[in-house]
């Protein structure tokens, strides 16, 4: 499974790799909303995992141009936020998202989403026939 973590916190980036760890991600990590959309648009990814208060340009916005103009238009995104209020869910469900955890949720839900929400492509490198 190969995700893209946008977060500026390494130990969210740290809590991710845990959580997941039986998937064997591969886990690409930018720190910056621009860097993480510029990753996005040109690499495909089984899940996006990014917060919503990002510097440059913020999750809300890096989400909609995905939607928009990339390679991952249909790939699951999962929000990350210090709280998770009413205006957050609104925009959240606008995007399509696949999941909104509250940073002291993330042990404890993030498994269950991806679980239920993304399916990994088969490896398509026929080379070893």
């Amino acid at each position: 499974m190969k995700i893209l973590v946008v977060h500026r916190q390494k130990l969210v980036i740290d809590q991710v790799r845990s959580v997941l760890h039986g998937n064997s991600p591969v886990v690409i990590h930018t720190d910056s909303g621009l860097d993480g959309l510029l990753t996005s648009r040109i690499e495909s990814f089984d899940l996006i995992i990014c917060g919503t208060d990002l510097p440059v340009i913020t999750g809300f916005e890096l989400v909609r141009s995905i939607r928009t103009n990339s390679v991952n238009k249909n790939v699951p995104v999962i929000f990350i936020a210090d709280t998770v209020d009413a205006k957050t869910e609104h925009l959240g469900n606008a995007l399509g998202v696949a999941g909104m955890l509250c940073t002291k949720d993330l042990d404890e839900r993030l498994a269950e989403i991806v679980q239920d929400k993304v399916k990994p492509e088969p490896d398509k490198n026929w080379d070893d026939l």
